[in-house]
């Protein structure tokens, strides 16, 4: 039986993938929109990109911290 952590590793990657995709669909969406907005979108895509060296705290801070500005922005009305 594999290991917990193994199993919640993937699970994490796939989730960072779905999130990944949905931003990049997002983005080209409101590129005729909001540019801004459109690139607000793909620094967030950039930033949980799974090809991305950053560590796995330092995606999550950042992320909190993207989505705290973006609801103060008024990007998730």
């Amino acid at each position: 039986m594999p290991n917990l952590k193994i199993i919640l590793d993937r699970i994490e990657k796939v989730v960072e993938i779905a999130i990944f995709i949905g931003l990049i669909i997002i983005a080209i969406h409101e590129f005729d929109v909001d540019i801004i907005e459109a690139t607000f979108y793909l620094v967030l895509a950039a930033i949980i990109s799974p090809f991305s060296k950053i560590s796995k705290q330092g995606k999550r801070t950042l992320l909190v911290c993207g989505f705290m500005g973006g609801i103060l922005i008024g990007y998730f009305n």
